[in-house]
């Protein structure tokens, strides 16, 4: 009896510990907008390449904390946009162009 009682709460404690596995890391979204008439380099978004924007515009979402918007060229990925992404929250980056080189603005 005591040792099913035993392996009753192994079982309960292996579960809640499964289920806490499975539970989303907290995550917020990143709104990337790009004025229209600007041609930009490819963007990347940490490791994550933004391959098409939809009118303009693209919403990725992003785990919490610090996050870079980067633009390739030559091969290299080069940041030129650092900003904050919160929990549950959507951060607006507009991206322009000024002379060759890309310009952002944040807004949360």
């Amino acid at each position: 009896m005591m040792a099913s009682r035993a392996g009753a709460l192994a079982l309960a404690v292996l579960i809640i510990l499964g289920l806490a596995a499975c539970l989303p890391e907290a995550s917020g979204y990143v709104e990337i907008k790009v004025l229209p008439g600007f041609r930009l380099p490819p963007l990347a978004l940490g490791a994550d390449k933004i391959s098409a924007l939809k009118d303009g515009t693209a919403i990725l979402r992003q785990p919490v904390g610090a996050a870079a918007l980067q633009f390739e060229r030559g091969g290299l990925l080069i940041p030129f946009c650092r900003f904050e992404v919160k929990k549950n929250r959507i951060v607006t980056v507009t991206v322009s162009a000024f002379g060759r080189e890309p310009r952002c603005k944040v807004a949360n």
